[in-house]
């Protein structure tokens, strides 16, 4: 699998450890406000429920002569968090050794291809990939995309629940999406927004 195949059609995923989808529901302008709300809380619910065994936790252990801290700055998280928890979050990552690291994907295909973040596993020793079931595997890195801040692994399994991808050239700015992942080792948290804008170039930077 080449990364320029897949390159373009998932910059809209806006991946960071994240993986987006679209909940789809039908115009209700004759119900009461209420009744709409429900129907659009429970098509939240069924997005949720369809990706989520598609999302995996990336665990992966640096090499010795790799930086193992998280940049905060660089996780969409961190800014929506209350200011306490922030402090509580920066403490945490001072404090601690970072031999171990974490992230998270999803299954692009079902023969064991997964994408995620090329800063999750750049410079990892080990990479472990956890489905939802719990299920454990060895990954190895396929390719990589600094530009982009892409990567493809690969896990030694099959029949695993690949996501089914939507044409962006038919989603529209103000759209709702859902972003599922895995942000400060909290697995399979899952944030609401909507899409801020399309066709923007997104260049990965290093310190």
């Amino acid at each position: 699998m080449k990364m320029g195949q897949i390159r373009t059609s998932l910059l809209t995923l806006g991946l960071c450890g994240l993986v987006v989808a679209k909940p789809g529901f039908a115009s209700a302008a004759d119900e009461s406000p209420l009744a709409f709300a429900k129907k659009l809380n429970q098509a939240f619910v069924q997005v949720v429920e369809k990706v989520s065994p598609s999302v995996v936790v990336i665990k992966v252990t640096q090499k010795a002569n790799a930086q193992g801290r998280m940049n905060l700055r660089e996780n969409p998280f961190f800014e929506f968090m209350p200011e306490d928890m922030r402090e509580r979050m920066r403490e945490r990552m001072e404090n601690a050794p970072r031999p171990e690291g974490q992230g998270s994907g999803f299954v692009i295909r079902k023969d064991g291809y997964i994408l995620t973040n090329r800063h999750v596993v750049e410079n990892a020793e080990k990479i472990r990939v956890v489905l939802q079931t719990g299920r454990e595997y060895d990954a190895t890195v396929q390719g990589l995309d600094p530009e982009s801040d892409l990567a493809v692994i690969k896990v030694d399994v099959t029949g695993l629940p690949a996501v089914k991808f939507g044409s962006s050239d038919k989603t529209k700015v103000g759209e709702f999406a859902i972003a599922i992942g895995a942000p400060f080792e909290l697995d399979y948290s899952v944030t609401i927004g909507h899409i801020s804008a399309k066709g923007r170039a997104i260049h990965a930077t290093r310190e």
